[in-house]
């Protein structure tokens, strides 16, 4: 089981079992699956001559699952993944190494895809879109030109170590990405939930959550050209509430093995006050399992590296995926 997805360019395949999908996240999750439907699994080009627009917007504090969400909807659609963060994007021309383009990356996704007939595309860190540089209007050009569901003209004549890209069927990956594909971008907009919370700061933390954003509160941090090119329903996760946080670790103590749960749900509620203060989003989850593991161990005087012996520290069946964030 899972509660996190990955942050980096990552492609995932195959669905995975046992995703938890926390309360506050269920409404948005349940949203997102909706409309991945009506995007997927109907023939636009059956539809008319207009375009249907499948991008979407997904914003949230950071720590609070946006790249898991994407992931799970794509999953939940049994269709190929693909997270792309803006931090990560290497421009064409950036690089002397074709293999590392990111739109190079993208191709590569979309040709695996083909065959399975749809795919997700998860744009993290849109937010990172809005500085004043010649990299960010040449990085804005080329999200433009995915979320346009175009290819980029360099594509076609650019080398690296390993040859002439190969583009060959550019009309077929462009009605991939016109017809077949779902992008979903995500941001966190810090600077927005930071100054309403400037005015919460103080002893109560059962204080009202703050209010989530809105289209004319994003011009400020990117501009409008790509904006509109997301549709204007745009999908928010909350600030998470002390409440949030009580119910993410007795959600996730069912998936924890005995040795170790009695000890994470004491110290996990013990530090609600301090993941509201931080907001600590579902890292804080991670925090409490390794605080769990090291009360528990310095708690027996005869304890050793259990280094040898691997399963005799089992903390759940697939902890990999359990509280992890990779």
């Amino acid at each position: 089981m899972r509660i996190k997805g990955a942050k980096t360019m990552s492609e995932s395949n195959n669905p995975t079992k046992n995703t938890i999908i926390l309360p506050y996240q269920q409404a948005v999750y349940d949203r997102l699956c909706a409309v991945a439907r009506a995007c997927l699994l109907v023939d636009r080009k059956s539809i008319g001559s207009l375009k249907l627009r499948a991008n979407f917007l997904l914003l949230g504090p950071t720590g609070t699952g946006k790249t898991f969400l994407a992931r799970a909807v794509a999953e939940e659609m049994k269709v190929p993944f693909l997270a792309i963060s803006i931090s990560d994007w290497i421009i064409l021309g950036g690089t002397t190494r074709g293999s590392e383009v990111t739109w190079k990356k993208i191709l590569e996704f979309i040709k695996d895809s083909l065959y399975r007939g749809r795919a997700v595309i998860f744009l993290d860190e849109l937010d990172k879109c809005h500085h004043d540089s010649n990299w960010n209007a040449f990085l804005r050009s080329e999200v433009f030109s995915l979320c346009d569901a175009r290819i980029p003209l360099g594509m076609n004549t650019f080398d690296d170590e390993d040859g002439i890209i190969p583009t060959t069927n550019v009309e077929e990956i462009a009605e991939f990405l016109s017809h077949r594909t779902m992008i979903i971008g995500g941001a966190a907009f810090q600077g927005v939930w930071d100054t309403q919370s400037t005015s919460r700061i103080g002893f109560n933390h059962e204080q009202p959550a703050c209010s989530p954003p809105e289209i004319h509160d994003l011009v400020r941090f990117l501009p409008r050209e790509l904006i509109n090119r997301f549709c204007s329903d745009i999908f928010i996760l909350p600030q998470l509430t002390r409440v949030d946080y009580q119910v993410m670790i007795q959600t996730l103590a069912d998936g924890i093995s005995e040795t170790w749960r009695k000890r994470f749900i004491e110290i996990g509620m013990a530090r609600l006050d301090q993941a509201v203060r931080h907001q600590k989003g579902a890292r804080y989850a991670e925090e409490v399992l390794l605080a769990a593991v090291v009360a528990e161990r310095s708690s027996l005087s005869n304890w050793v590296p259990e280094i040898e012996d691997s399963d005799s520290i089992n903390l759940s069946p697939d902890i990999g995926n359990s509280i992890g964030i990779f």
